[in-house]
């Protein structure tokens, strides 16, 4: 069943990849012919996909816009995070003793920041989730070892 998944994945990462490209082919002049003879190469996909493609496209044509849109405004944030930044810690390398606290808070805060708008766990979170994954298989194990011991009597 986990290899079915990966399969339909892949298929949907060509499908958008090859939507992508249609779009491109089209916005550099090719004909719909040129486009479908291109893309059927290129993807080892029949004609009637591409066609379908064509015809389907004011469904997911806007849809595949705002997935890049949503790309390019999480990269502008990410610039903007990463250049304060920079100058939190160029604050923090010219301040004084007493005003180093807060910048390093800052500091702190926009690594926090980015790691939330990437997807991404802090160490710490990592380590819990494997304390509570180890737990979890002791409780498990325990249960079943409990399980077994009642079905005996």
């Amino acid at each position: 069943m986990k290899s079915a998944f990966h399969f339909w994945r892949a298929s949907l990462n060509e499908v958008l990849e090859r939507r992508l490209e249609f779009l491109k082919l089209e916005a550099k002049g090719f004909t719909l012919c040129e486009i479908v003879k291109v893309l059927s190469e290129k993807y080892h996909t029949s004609e009637r996909n591409i066609y379908y493609d064509a015809e389907t496209r004011d469904s997911w044509q806007p849809v595949l816009t705002q997935l890049f849109e949503l790309d390019k405004a999480r990269l502008i944030l990410v610039n903007r995070y990463e250049y304060l930044y920079r100058m939190a810690s160029f604050q923090f390398q010219t301040a004084g003793e007493p005003q180093k606290p807060a910048y390093l808070s800052k500091m702190v805060d926009i690594t926090d920041r980015l790691i939330t708008l990437l997807g991404l766990e802090t160490v710490k979170e990592k380590q819990d989730n494997e304390k509570r994954a180890v737990e979890v298989e002791k409780e498990i194990a325990a249960n079943e070892a409990f399980l077994e011991a009642s079905g005996k009597f």
